[in-house]
């Protein structure tokens, strides 16, 4: 069994730690840091910098201060990203571009993992 990393949240009334894989977003809010998860989101003062190495190769920057984890998105039209949990993140013409072309090859990649694991199984039987 693979470990799984968590981010620690340290606020004022709470302390948690949050399963990088429930992650949906990260994004800076002047001094604020906010991580939406599939049930919550949390509002804390962090820097971005201590937050980033917890973040792998599923997190993408889609803009400065902004990270989306791939995994979690259903769906990107009309400059709006669409996640799992119902949340919705709206981006400017420039970024949405260069993130939906980011999402096409996470897509492709995905794609030819899951062929190459189907073959798998199929020369196993």
């Amino acid at each position: 069994m693979k470990d799984e990393k968590y981010i620690p949240i340290i606020c004022g009334k709470e302390a948690a730690k949050v399963k990088v894989s429930d992650v949906v977003m990260v994004m800076k809010d002047k001094r604020k840091l906010r991580i939406v998860t599939d049930k919550k989101e949390y509002d804390y003062y962090e820097r971005m910098e201590r937050v980033e190495p917890f973040l792998d190769s599923r997190f993408f920057c889609c803009l400065k201060g902004c990270y989306i984890n791939m995994e979690k998105v259903v769906s990107m039209t009309d400059q709006m990203i669409y996640f799992d949990n119902g949340f919705k993140f709206g981006l400017g013409r420039q970024n949405f571009i260069r993130t939906r072309q980011r999402y096409k090859l996470y897509l492709k990649k995905t794609e030819i993992n899951e062929k190459k694991a189907c073959n798998c199984k199929q020369n196993n039987i």
